[in-house]
């Protein structure tokens, strides 16, 4: 688990005294402003992960903030570790009363949309539930990013119910129908952000829903789970990602890269011999829909009636 690093307020230093050296060390470069008034050292903020980091910049709108305050959006999403398809904001983000209001500060967004009876405290920090949260990204970002986060919190046991539950209750009808459309589309069997990028390429390209996470088996049993299979076409795809193969992978943790790659290679050989096509895809041509087609019409698939408003829609894939 990786140490929070400490964070350093103004009015705290200036309280005890230690106000000259913070502003020094600040003006050498030791210290990084995370918010108004907020500091953390430099070295262990960059040593720490884009998420981490924008949790240590929620930590910090927290440090300044009401303690009941309810943090939403991206903050609450960051907290509850759903994956971020693209950037994290540099603002944090809390919830207001729908009749009250708010300004906003320069790096805390207030959202007047009304308060969640059912949040929860995660690191010390008051925040939305996790059906709330995913209802309010559905709203407010983009759909392959939104779609992302709710397959990982239905991954996580949240379910089709809860997300109706959180769009009803909702006090403001802004983006609701875009609410709608991310849990509709929103699917447990999604297994990483990768192929949830995937899907909603699939869409955008007009293709036919693949299955997912089909069960294949052979004279050996069972070869293995597809990420996506395309009937019609008894095509295989598969997504290759920072799940499977990177550091932070969230399977086989137990065996090394050989090992997994030697694994792979071998149930790969299993299911190429049952399928008719077998085709494999990454993030790089995920993140370019072009390519993406390019690279998978040898194998039949052909894009058609595809969704204008999703190939307007910009995203960010790293």
């Amino acid at each position: 688990m990786t140490t929070q690093p400490t964070i350093f307020l103004s009015r705290e230093a200036l309280r005890l005294g230690s106000d000259r050296e913070l502003r020094h060390r600040r003006a050498s470069g030791t210290l990084t402003r995370i918010g108004v008034g907020a500091y953390v050292d430099t070295e262990q903020f960059v040593a720490l992960s884009r998420d981490e980091q924008y949790r240590t910049r929620v930590r910090a709108a927290a440090l300044r903030s009401d303690p009941a305050s309810q943090f939403s959006h991206d903050s609450a999403a960051a907290l509850w570790r759903l994956p971020s398809i693209g950037p994290w904001p540099r603002i944090a983000h809390q919830l207001r009363p729908a009749a009250v209001g708010g300004t906003s500060r320069v790096d805390i967004r207030h959202h007047a949309i009304g308060l969640d009876p059912d949040a929860r405290e995660i690191d010390g920090i008051v925040v939305t539930s996790l059906s709330r949260t995913v209802v309010d990204m559905a709203t407010s970002t983009a759909f392959v990013r939104s779609v992302a986060m709710a397959d990982h919190a239905l991954r996580r046991g949240c379910t089709a119910e809860d997300l109706e539950r959180a769009i009803r209750s909702r006090q403001s009808p802004f983006g609701i129908s875009r609410a709608r459309s991310v849990a509709e589309f929103a699917s447990a069997l999604a297994a990483s952000p990768g192929e949830s990028l995937a899907r909603v390429q699939f869409l955008a390209l007009g293709y036919p829903a693949p299955e997912l996470q089909v069960s294949f088996h052979d004279d050996r049993g069972f070869a293995g789970e597809a990420d996506f299979y395309f009937r019609a076409l008894d095509l295989i795809v598969e997504f290759d990602g920072r799940s499977k193969y990177g550091p932070d992978r969230e399977f086989q943790t137990g065996l090394s890269l050989e090992q997994i790659l030697l694994k792979e290679k071998d149930r790969e050989d299993r299911l190429r011999r049952l399928v008719r096509s077998f085709a494999r895809i990454n993030w790089v041509l995920a993140s370019d829909r072009r390519a993406l087609a390019n690279h998978l019409r040898p194998h039949g698939l052909i894009e058609k009636g595809r969704s204008r408003k999703l190939l307007r829609e910009p995203f960010s894939a790293v």
